[in-house]
């Protein structure tokens, strides 16, 4: 017989986790009405498609748990630095060796400098996060304007076959994938970082009190989420070839539903990386198969604003119980 201790620790893992888990239910769902609905959705060059397509989200979303698990509010900012790393991407990478190396680096250095503007003004100037990310993303959206008026440029193609395509038969993104959502979960689980965010996110004068530099942590947290941010771009770049400056616009409000889908609270302090690729991936199959029958993108994103509007709903109904 289970001892009350024991089946406590279950029903402390059953609430820490259950969200991730009904997550994933989800997704198991969905991809079993897409296979009904389309007979090539299973097939190899569709699913990886689909997981190419998903990486720009999933990485984004990375960036999105950070800043809702820290504060409980979202980071408007995210889209625009997608499109900013994007157009950067676009106009300095040459189509050298090697010539893809100066467009990679500025554009994650772009991200990590807006990221650290955001947390610098939210912390020292005491203003609200949602404000100050509205604010900067429209900074933001205007420097990718002014670099990239319109669509156009040109990304290295090498660089774009290497990170879209195989390797030893494996898809690079998945590769990828899998890497970068190891050193998350460290960062996460496993180092004094990701357990200040989760405790500032819980309560932030508790937090305050037990020694944490809140201040320090809310400005990393900013500084990471540019980067990832960034680095979502740079996917979204090798994946079309070109720039533009206004690809990131959708993005933030997949973000959110993404990561809020997966399981990260809207008052902060509780969600995992696990949860949000879940969250991605089911906004990316639910895109493919509204793109596999035929729907213009205007209904695409009329879509997109119920599951948001559903996701949001849900999580609110969720924590009041």
């Amino acid at each position: 017989m289970n001892s009350p201790l024991s089946l406590s620790k279950y029903t402390n893992l059953w609430d820490r986790y259950s969200q991730v888990v009904i997550a994933y239910l989800f997704l198991v769902v969905i991809l079993i009405v897409a296979t009904f609905l389309s007979d090539v959705f299973l097939s190899i060059n569709n699913l990886t498609n689909v997981l190419i397509a998903s990486m720009p989200l999933i990485i984004a979303s990375f960036a999105q748990t950070l800043c809702l698990i820290t504060t409980g509010i979202p980071d408007l900012s995210v889209g625009a630095i997608v499109s900013l790393s994007n157009v950067i991407a676009a106009t300095v990478m040459t189509t050298g060796p090697f010539g893809y190396i100066p467009g990679v680096l500025l554009a994650l250095l772009a991200g990590g400098v807006f990221g650290l503007l955001n947390g610098i003004i939210i912390t020292k100037g005491r203003i609200q996060p949602i404000i100050v990310t509205l604010a900067t993303s429209a900074i933001i959206g205007g420097v990718a304007l002014a670099i990239l008026p319109n669509p156009g440029g040109l990304v290295h193609p090498g660089f774009c076959q290497k990170l879209t395509g195989y390797y030893y038969g494996i898809p690079v993104p998945l590769i990828v994938l899998v890497f970068l959502t190891f050193i998350m979960w460290i960062l996460m689980r496993k180092t004094m970082f990701g357990r200040s965010i989760l405790a500032i996110g819980g309560n932030e004068n508790s937090a305050y009190s037990s020694g944490i530099q809140v201040d320090k942590i809310k400005i990393l947290t900013f500084v990471l989420s540019g980067v990832l941010s960034a680095m979502a771009g740079i996917f979204l770049s090798a994946r079309m070839y070109s720039g533009d400056p206004t690809v990131g616009e959708p993005v933030t409000l997949n973000t959110i539903a993404a990561t809020v889908l997966g399981g990260t609270t809207l008052s902060g302090g509780k969600g995992t990386i696990i949860g949000t690729i879940a969250g991605a991936i089911i906004i990316k199959i639910i895109n493919n198969i509204l793109n596999l029958y035929g729907i213009t993108s205007f209904y695409q994103y009329i879509f997109q604003g119920l599951i948001l509007i559903s996701v949001l709903t849900f999580s609110f109904l969720r924590e009041k119980e």
